[in-house]
């Protein structure tokens, strides 16, 4: 009996009845799409996290995926072919090195104390960009600005929370590189706000514009988040008071280069802060000025210790400060320094 199931079963097999296995062959995943021969003249973040942040204009951004049309880097958050669609597109109206344009003679509210480096548009090292915000002389050749001007009053106050959106400033002239947030990752440097996000809440609109990149410079974290945002909140103080405060700040020196060279460190960070009682500046206006280490010395020490007088500023950066004032008041305001 055994032999004949055996048998019976070894017919089906013969006859098909059971399926037999089938081999398979695995096929690998296609590789990622390789880029163009083009890809050399593209940032560095093509190699690891491009995102819209990383593009000054929508034609940059672009340029990345049409040599990465599988978007890597999801540049492309529609799917319609087009990267970055919220960022600006390049216009003909940016100044090249070449054509140099005159200099400009501003009466932005942000200009109160002087144009202290003459800025114009015919040097791309002492650049003038004006925004509704603040102003300010921008260097190409360091990536960050000489300067930042900033009026500061109840006006420019609210409550709108910190937008964070850190990018690159499409204002910026052809031949400028235009810094990139990336440019400062992994460098133990903060991008630090010289026209501080906190003194500019009054609309979403207002505050994500202190987050261009020509508005930071590389800061000591120990310098950026304690002296130098103490300093920043007692500003903010004085406006509640019912002061009005014109004050202009910047880095000076340098300790190394971020960027493959493009962005330059500040040996010190300084700052003059004019406190206005009345419409203008008297021999009485009280006129706070700064100027501290860089770096990590800094650490647990307070905003006081660093005053200086503007005359000491002057001595290192060569700038004009308070130009627009009678040179009998700029004396002697100019020459002491604050300690209230």
């Amino acid at each position: 009996m055994r032999k004949l199931i055996l048998s019976a079963i070894l017919v089906l097999v013969l006859s098909g009845c059971f399926p037999q296995r089938q081999s398979t062959t695995l096929t690998p995943p296609s590789p990622q799409t390789a880029p163009s021969p083009q890809t050399a003249s593209l940032p560095n973040c093509v190699n690891s996290d491009c995102n819209c942040s990383d593009f000054a204009t929508q034609e940059e951004a672009q340029a990345v995926l049409n040599a990465f049309p599988n978007d890597p880097h999801k540049l492309d958050g529609n799917s319609d072919g087009v990267a970055c669609e919220s960022l600006p597109r390049r216009t003909n109206e940016t100044i090249s090195e070449a054509s140099p344009q005159p200099q400009v003679n501003s009466d932005s509210v942000h200009l109160k104390l002087g144009n202290l480096s003459n800025a114009g548009t015919s040097d791309l090292n002492n650049y003038l960009l004006e925004k509704p915000q603040f102003v300010m002389s921008y260097n190409c050749a360091k990536g960050i600005p000489n300067w930042v001007s900033w009026q500061l009053n109840t006006t420019w106050l609210g409550d709108i929370d910190r937008q964070d959106d850190f990018r690159p400033d499409p204002d910026l002239p052809s031949g400028c590189y235009a810094v990139r947030p990336n440019d400062y990752r992994g460098s133990g440097y903060d991008r630090g706000h010289m026209t501080p996000s906190g003194d500019r809440t009054k609309s979403e609109e207002v505050n994500s514009a202190t987050f261009v990149m020509s508005n930071m410079i590389p800061q000591a974290p120990e310098n950026n988040r304690e002296v130098w945002r103490e300093l920043e909140q007692y500003s903010r103080e004085l406006v509640e008071q019912g002061k009005e405060l014109y004050i202009i700040a910047g880095g000076e020196g340098s300790k190394g280069k971020l960027a493959e060279g493009k962005v330059n460190i500040p040996q010190t960070t300084w700052k003059v802060v004019v406190v206005m009682d009345e419409p203008t500046i008297t021999a009485d206006t009280r006129v706070i000025a700064v100027q501290m280490p860089n770096d990590e010395s800094v650490a647990r020490t307070d905003w006081q210790d660093y005053r200086v007088s503007v005359d000491d500023i002057e001595a290192a950066t060569g700038y004009d400060f308070l130009s627009n004032f009678p040179q009998d008041i700029q004396t002697k305001i100019e020459s002491e320094v604050d300690n209230q």
